[in-house]
């Protein structure tokens, strides 16, 4: 399918397909999930250190506190869930894991800018509300 004459959306099916955490693309599926939350955080802390006066950023600091990296590890539980059934404890674990990188990734910025917040465990916990229940569901319902 062509969105734009000589564009197609083969790059977008190739991180869907990613996304669904493949067993042997496992590697390459998780470091892109951990680069993502990585610079969530990183987005984050230049936005409230450069921008503090812009509203734009402060909701974008606010979207990439909790909001985006939970949604979106919850969409991929799901996904994973559903294209590659019995495999639900597992993508539960790797989500675990990707929550660590995310609090230590959090913790590190406060080498960057010692006033900052770090991980908010607060933040992340709600997050985690948002994508626990939801891989768990979906583990259970994808067998």
């Amino acid at each position: 399918m062509h969105l734009i004459p000589g564009l197609t959306t083969e790059p977008f099916e190739v991180l869907w397909a990613l996304l669904s955490l493949p067993p042997d693309q496992l590697l390459p599926a998780t470091g892109l999930l951990a680069a993502f939350v990585i610079v969530c955080e990183l987005v984050r802390v230049l936005l409230g250190s450069e921008l503090t006066r812009s509203v734009l950023a402060h909701v974008t600091i606010c979207l990439l506190t909790f909001p985006a990296q939970s949604i979106v590890l919850a969409i991929v539980l799901v996904h994973a869930a559903r294209s590659y059934p019995g495999r639900g404890p597992l993508n539960l674990a790797i989500a675990a894991g990707l929550y660590v990188v995310w609090y230590l990734t959090g913790e590190a910025t406060r080498l960057v800018r010692p006033i900052n917040e770090g991980a908010d465990l607060g933040f992340m916990t709600v997050g985690a509300l948002i994508t626990f229940p939801a891989g768990v569901l979906a583990a259970l319902v994808y067998g």
